[in-house]
């Protein structure tokens, strides 16, 4: 069975299944079942890697979606924002990086050029746009965060659990605690505010030159999950409360976002108490 980054790319022809069950069966919702080993972020750091990981997803959508409960419209635009990113980041990028020296050469032939045959600028050709699903809105700004946002949503359904997330490649590596004497954490303060419905969390944070910051929260029973990805401070939590009019302790936890990964220590837990 080919993974996202096993080498294997998905229109190679390799059969894409679902990763084996691990010994005894697997788990409904695998967050209750988490071994201390932490894993490292999903989304690739190298950008060159970014392009089958947008085709691997945009490829798993169709066999994923229905069991988690998306429905035909989020899929299909889901597709169609993963399938425009790795024509962006992969196809049309490389073209415009080497049309960039042709166009510097017309430039200067142009200003200082000889003959006497008229100037002609060079043409760009672009390449072939993606072919996306029928029926899928026209792809809009901010399909990256769209994607992120949607994996968040896929984790947190019930039917969601770890070898369709290692298949889709949502499920980063296994990576050992990270060393000591790294850079500090983030610089984040909680503020409780009113809210329509209950009380809401602020997030101040200061980003010491980086890109943003990713959140990551826990309450009742549950473990650790994404709260958001942030580049704008402040960063405010707006659930409503998992029993509508009790009060209920909420943790936070923060760390540095930079390139499309988390990276760095993690704050110390951060406790508020929401209430109605």
């Amino acid at each position: 069975m080919a993974l996202w980054n096993s080498g294997v790319t998905w229109n190679s022809g390799a059969h894409w299944s679902p990763a084996a069950p691990p010994p005894g069966g697997t788990s409904s919702n695998p967050r209750t079942h988490r071994t201390q080993m932490k894993r490292n972020d999903y989304y690739p750091r190298r950008e060159s890697e970014r392009p089958e990981w947008h085709l691997n997803f945009a490829a798993k959508l169709p066999v994923y979606g229905p069991t988690l409960g998306l429905t035909a419209a989020q899929i299909n635009n889901a597709v169609a924002d993963n399938l425009t990113l790795a024509y962006g980041l992969g196809e049309w990028r490389t073209n415009v990086r080497e049309f960039g020296p042709a166009g510097t050469a017309s430039l200067k032939d142009l200003e200082s050029g000889t003959g006497s045959a008229a100037f002609v600028f060079p043409a760009y050709d672009a390449p072939a746009l993606p072919t996306l699903p029928v029926g899928a809105d026209p792809v809009k700004p901010g399909a990256l965060e769209r994607t992120f946002l949607l994996v968040q949503e896929m984790k947190g359904k019930q039917a969601y659990n770890l070898p369709m997330g290692l298949d889709m490649g949502i499920v980063g590596s296994e990576a050992p605690a990270p060393p000591p004497g790294e850079a500090p954490p983030p610089r984040v303060t909680a503020t409780v505010i009113s809210g329509e419905a209950n009380e809401r969390v602020s997030f101040k944070f200061v980003k010491d030159g980086h890109d943003g910051v990713r959140g990551e929260t826990q309450r009742g029973s549950g473990g650790w999950e994404l709260l958001d990805i942030s580049n704008k401070s402040p960063l405010i939590d707006d659930r409503p409360l998992l029993v509508p009019g009790q009060a209920e302790v909420r943790q936070y936890r923060f760390r540095f976002y930079d390139a499309g990964a988390a990276h760095g220590a993690w704050t110390d837990v951060i406790r508020v108490t929401v209430g109605p």
